[in-house]
């Protein structure tokens, strides 16, 4: 084709840039058009109907095809599959549903019970107020019996996020972030050397991400060998709910005690 009438069908369509994928059959060898030097009279536009004819008049010459090239040229055409195979369709919803799917799960507020029955001992446990059980006493009761005489059991509240603020994210990493950051100053100001992690929001975030809590239960797993100087390690118990409402768990409850 012509480079003007080319510029021309292109510029009209949007197109800055084409390169072709095939060569025709029969067509000519491309070879790099030279601009023909056409003089414009200045009352005349530039892409004139008359402009453009005369300028494919004058650099390609008429050579129709003749009915066997025609032939041949129709059925290569239709053994190529020059069209790209339809893609699905796109809509708000489909957009939606993706970044839906690569958001990280949203974790909502929560509260741990924390308690301090004597120096280097830290339990923190799940709290669930709705159930309003006696989990103090239950408590008292573990420690009277399984370990010391002297405690003190005086709760703590310790709610996350620490921080109300609705700008910031509030996923898992957020709040594994957190936590184990409090237990590690937790640890330099008070050393710790017995610890308790009971229920599913106390052991979830406070122990890596790759150990189960359901897994581990009654066990001791590596809370984070760079909180301290010495590695941490917690012993993942249920919740003080859990074992008030499934009371067959206190035989294992003993059992990892002693």
């Amino acid at each position: 084709m012509n480079e003007l009438q080319r510029q021309n069908y292109l510029s009209a369509l949007g197109i800055e840039n084409y390169m072709p994928r095939w060569r025709l059959p029969f067509a000519p060898e491309p070879i790099a058009c030279v601009m023909p030097a056409i003089t414009f009279e200045k009352s005349g536009p530039l892409d004139s109907p008359a402009i453009i004819e005369q300028t494919i008049s004058s650099a390609i010459p008429a050579m129709p095809p003749s009915k066997a090239e025609s032939a041949i040229a129709i059925d290569v055409l239709a053994n190529l599959d020059v069209r790209q195979k339809p893609s699905a369709p796109i809509n708000a919803a489909a957009i939606l549903q993706q970044l839906e799917e690569k958001k990280p799960t949203i974790v909502e507020p929560f509260s741990l019970s924390v308690w301090r029955p004597a120096p280097g001992f830290l339990i923190i446990d799940s709290r669930n107020t709705k159930l309003a059980l006696p989990t103090d006493l239950f408590l008292n009761n573990i420690l009277r019996v399984c370990l010391i005489d002297n405690f003190n059991l005086s709760e703590e509240v310790l709610r996350w996020p620490m921080i109300e603020n609705r700008f910031v994210s509030r996923t898992e990493v957020d709040a594994r972030n957190e936590l184990q950051t409090w237990l590690a100053v937790e640890n330099e100001l008070r050393p710790i050397n017995r610890l308790w992690l009971m229920g599913e929001n106390a052991g979830k975030y406070f122990i890596p991400a790759d150990i189960s809590t359901i897994e581990h239960r009654w066990q001791k797993v590596a809370v984070n060998g760079l909180i301290g100087h010495t590695p941490l390690t917690a012993l993942l118990l249920p919740s003080l709910n859990e074992l008030l409402q499934n009371p067959s768990d206190k035989v294992h409850l003993w059992l990892a005690l002693n």
